[in-house]
This record gives C-alpha cells, sequence and structure tokens, in this order.
C-alpha cells in the first residue's frame, strides 16, 4: 500500500485504515468522481480495477468479443440455448461443449433404476 499511496489522496489512503464506521463521510464527499477519474487515479498507481459493465456494455466490449465467449448448446429436447463459455485453455485448447446441462430431474428415473433406488 506504502507505495501506491502516493497516487491517492490522504484520505483515500486513511480510508483503508478507518474503522467502517468512519467512512461514511469520506463516501459521501467522494461519490462524485466518475469512474473515468477514478481509473486515471488507480491504474497508473498498478492498482488493479475495471468499470463495472452493464450486460450490453459487456457484450459489445472488445474483450468479450476477442474471448469468443458465447455457444449454443442444445438440450435434448432440441431447444438451443445461447449461453457463455469458460474463457480457460487447457493445452491451449478451450473446451466447447455443444449439449446442455440436464433438466432438473431429467435423468431422475435412469439413476433410481440404474442404482436400485
Amino acid at each position: 500500500m506504502p507505495r501506491r499511496a502516493s497516487a491517492l489522496s490522504r484520505s483515500a489512503v486513511d480510508l483503508v485504515h478507518r474503522p467502517r464506521r468512519d467512512q461514511g463521510d469520506y463516501r459521501a464527499k467522494n461519490r462524485d468522481e466518475s469512474v473515468d477519474e477514478w481509473l486515471a487515479i488507480l491504474e497508473p498507481a498498478d492498482i488493479w480495477c475495471a468499470k463495472v459493465l452493464t450486460w450490453p456494455e459487456m457484450m459489445a466490449s472488445e474483450g468479450f468479443q476477442v474471448l469468443d465467449m458465447l455457444q449454443t448448446v442444445t438440450r435434448e429436447d432440441d431447444v438451443s440455448i445461447l449461453t457463455t463459455r469458460s474463457p480457460l485453455r487447457v493445452d491451449g485448447v478451450r473446451a466447447k461443449v455443444e449439449r446442455a446441462a440436464p433438466r432438473i430431474g431429467e435423468h431422475s428415473a435412469k439413476i433410481r433404476k440404474e442404482f436400485g433406488l
């Protein structure tokens, strides 16, 4: 925190060390800063931060597009569902799932029969 403190106002640094009951005044005084103003302070200080996006903003963002996060999966009753997929890679390959998760109770009878329940 000390190396980052210079990027923040003294009152912002004090906020970290103050008991929660004292933070209300600070928050009230500083809620007028825009997201861009906070990012301009925090990013150069190497504080990991980002704007919180709405769903439409996220869908339109370059990062979301580059990650190719959408996929269509199909249930056993042939209903197609557009959903997100994991950005994780194993050995450089991302998993692609084509089948949707089962509906609640979809396999219950089969499981009961298999285990004699």
